[in-house]
């Protein structure tokens, strides 16, 4: 089954027709992706737009806390976490342990 000058004849014909849509096929997926891109941008800077509700609660109270002004109960805090930190950790040790060695045995 070979090929005959005729058939050769559509063929060339219809390849053109062919690597058009071929082409427009590529030209909208780029398209797509790019407007996808787009999109997503957008979406992007909205969000940095937009104003976010305020802490309510504890999140408020710890960021009263920390401010410069409440240096008092920021320093009292410290101290307290420490008290409790030395407290948990509390070894005591025997100053006369390891300073004699005993040869008599």
């Amino acid at each position: 089954m070979s090929i005959k000058p005729i058939d050769l004849q559509t063929l060339f014909a219809k390849m053109d027709e062919v690597s058009k849509e071929q082409a427009l096929i590529k030209e909208q997926s780029m398209l797509q992706q790019s407007q996808a891109a787009r999109s997503q941008v957008m979406r992007k800077l909205e969000e940095e737009r937009m104003v976010t509700q305020t802490p309510s609660g504890d999140e408020a109270q710890a960021i009263r806390d920390n401010e410069p002004g409440n240096k008092r109960k920021y320093r009292k805090n410290k101290r307290e976490s420490r008290q409790n930190k030395s407290s948990e950790k509390e070894v005591v040790t025997d100053p006369e342990v390891g300073r004699h060695i005993n040869l008599s045995s």
